[in-house]
């Protein structure tokens, strides 16, 4: 047990997956895991163990079983044996062979007939799965090889050079700034924060072109995870600015996980440079329209409750019950305050995400509807063409 302890932990450290072992009854007896699984995912993953059970041990005991379920997670499953006797089976997953998108996510959904309210929630699991691509065939090789043989200690050494004159091609001296150029950087980051926290996008952006600098020192040869590094700081410093500026912890919370998840997603320099001037506009802007100063405490509420379930079918009714006020003391003093009815700011908000969408370019028309949360096509439409002008089919083609 202790062995097989060994290398369930030896394969969660290498390959950052979930690993479980069962015994011949299909017991768990090992579970390494997170514990960010969805209930339905565990549920749905419970009904395939008699299945992989029955293939493995039809099969050579040195063969390893590949499956992807119905929500398209992949799991692969290598058989414990004892001499030629089944004893269990070790599942490792779920991890991911495609690439996430809007699509990805609305075919899942549909394929195990769900509401379209379980999108945030897989959103959100779905990014945290590791993507292993085509590569699953050699890890399960790998997998066979491990857990099939005894598993021998290895013995961890380094190199050090004595001669002075090899030095490593990268160093952080290499890159080393002197004094001026840091504390111009500090005062740069200084604005910057100051223009979030008073919501001056103009000026906040001109500052982040002065913050942002090279560091690509603090991770030699993987200047993408430097950068990525850099913006998950600039996204935490962001949201404390934000909150000195007023806005509601609940709603900087729903920027920062956003943007957290863009950040790690990204796979290209410009899309982290996107990404960064996005979430300085998104934080200004909640500084300049959602903070707690100046709006009464109905309209406050009542906009924090909109800019986070927006996508939901919710309408004045529904709001005012959420936010404990009468439905018409609400419209009214929305209407004084914001100088726009409560249903046009919802509209608004929806029609802002779908262009959003629209622009990405990974969903349909109807799709981003839906998405954003209309009822139905024809008044997802006919909402879009009041606000922008134009039919969703032709920004759709200008764009």
């Amino acid at each position: 047990m202790e062995e097989l302890k060994s290398k369930c932990w030896l394969i969660k450290n290498a390959f950052h997956i979930d690993v479980q072992a069962v015994d011949h009854q299909i017991q768990t007896i090992l579970h390494i895991s997170d514990d960010s699984d969805p209930l339905i995912i565990i549920e749905a993953r419970k009904k395939i163990y008699l299945e992989l059970k029955n293939s493995l041990e039809k099969a050579h005991k040195k063969s390893f079983c590949f499956h992807t379920d119905s929500f398209r997670l992949s799991y692969i499953v290598v058989a414990l044996h004892k001499g030629e006797q089944f004893q269990g089976m070790v599942i490792v997953g779920p991890f991911l062979i495609e690439k996430v998108t809007d699509h990805f996510i609305w075919n899942v959904i549909r394929e195990n007939h769900l509401e379209n309210n379980w999108v945030t929630a897989f959103e959100k699991f779905y990014k945290s799965l590791p993507y292993l691509g085509q590569s699953y065939i050699a890890i399960g090789d790998l997998l066979v090889n491990l857990l099939v043989n005894p598993r021998v200690d290895s013995q961890f050494i380094t190199t050090k050079k004595h001669n002075e004159q090899y030095q490593p091609e990268i160093e952080p001296q290499d890159y080393a700034q002197d004094g001026m150029e840091v504390k111009l950087r500090y005062e740069a980051e200084k604005k910057l924060l100051h223009f979030i926290e008073i919501g001056d996008k103009e000026n906040a952006m001109k500052a982040l072109i002065d913050f942002t600098g090279d560091f690509s020192y603090r991770v030699p040869g993987n200047p993408l995870r430097a950068k990525k590094n850099l913006s998950f700081s600039s996204n935490t410093m962001s949201r404390m600015a934000a909150a000195k500026g007023g806005v509601q912890p609940q709603y900087l919370h729903a920027i920062s996980e956003k943007f957290a998840l863009e950040i790690e997603a990204a796979v290209a320099m410009s899309d982290l440079e996107a990404i960064n001037f996005r979430m300085i506009e998104e934080y200004c802007d909640a500084v300049k329209n959602f903070a707690v100063k100046g709006y009464s405490p109905v309209v406050r509420k009542a906009l924090m409750y909109i800019n986070l379930y927006f996508k939901e079918p919710i309408n004045v009714q529904s709001i005012a019950d959420e936010i404990g006020f009468n439905r018409m003391y609400l419209a009214r003093k929305f209407k004084v305050e914001l100088n726009i009815g409560v249903i046009d700011y919802l509209h608004k908000k929806r029609i802002e995400e779908a262009i959003f969408l629209i622009e990405q370019g990974r969903l349909s028309i109807t799709d981003i509807g839906i998405h954003v949360g209309f009822s139905s096509y024809n008044y997802f439409c006919k909402v879009f063409k009041e606000l922008i002008g134009m039919t969703t089919t032709d920004y759709k083609n200008s764009h």
